[in-house]
């Protein structure tokens, strides 16, 4: 569905990406995570074709892409952006007639249900929206355009928790009806409710990516100074170490411990041993 090979971005003086390599299986839904600036909006946007990449490939169903996209790959794709940026004067009936003429498989029927489930106008102009009614609104239309692929870039950013809880689930539904998901998020509570794979991305590099189940059953959270011999050990999560290992030690650790313990890194494997 999606391969990624030693992507590269430089914006201004900063380099932005510098080895970002991952791919995405059909039906998966995969969420790259990762702190503010490590570069996880800057890949959605060279996948989406808002910047054209220094260097790297990219492949969206098979088909290597520029940043320019065929009509009939961005038929393909929905995408939900970081900048909840809208058209002025654009009322919610109009970005509906507009994205129904966007994409050949738009469902009026799910976009009905989803505009009456949270109650809004559709007389209303969507520039007069909060924060968290735009990305909901956006949500719905990416949902209901039945695209091959859905991009959300943080989807449940100022949502109150029970709407969280009814976004991750219809991100689900859609992954279980043959579609891909692909997310930014720095929610890893939430993502462990609702993704099937993941990928750490710090400083512009890719550092794990696994599918969560699989990351689980390889990795132990330890305590300091017990054995750890054939294990490799990934870095500190608090007063406690994750490593990967098969042996049967520790516990097994969640999804918020695992991306913790890869960011923390390399230079604080000495410090967990002793």
């Amino acid at each position: 569905m999606i391969r990624i090979e030693h992507l590269r971005k430089q914006l201004g003086n900063k380099q932005i990406l510098s080895d970002v390599t991952f791919s995405i299986e059909e039906s998966a839904v995969f969420a790259l995570v990762g702190p503010n600036g490590a570069g996880k909006t800057t890949t959605i946007r060279c996948v989406t074709g808002a910047l054209e990449p220094d260097g790297g490939d990219i492949s969206l169903f098979t088909e290597k892409i520029k940043r320019t996209h065929s009509a009939t790959l961005k038929q393909r794709i929905a995408v939900v952006p970081e900048e909840r940026i809208v058209f002025r004067n654009f009322t919610a009936s109009d970005y509906a007639r507009m994205w129904s003429k966007l994409y050949p498989s738009w469902n009026d029927t799910v976009f009905s249900n989803f505009i009456a489930r949270y109650n809004f106008d559709l007389s209303q102009k969507v520039e007069s929206y909060s924060i968290g009614m735009k990305t909901l609104f956006f949500v719905g239309l990416c949902v209901a355009s039945q695209a091959d692929l859905l991009v959300l870039d943080e989807p449940t950013q100022h949502l109150d928790p029970t709407v969280r809880l009814e976004i991750m689930n219809m991100l689900k539904e859609c992954a279980n009806s043959a579609r891909t998901i692909f997310i930014s998020s720095h929610e890893i509570f939430e993502i462990e409710e609702y993704a099937t794979h993941f990928g750490i991305i710090k400083e512009g590099r890719i550092i794990y990516t696994d599918s969560i189940d699989n990351a689980k059953e390889t990795h132990r959270i330890v305590e300091r100074g017990e054995n750890l011999e054939a294990s490799q050990v990934i870095g500190l999560v608090g007063s406690t170490v994750l490593v990967k290992t098969n042996s049967q030690i520790g516990r097994f650790p969640k999804l918020n411990e695992i991306v913790v313990g890869y960011l923390t890194g390399h230079t604080e494997r000495t410090l967990s041993l002793k």
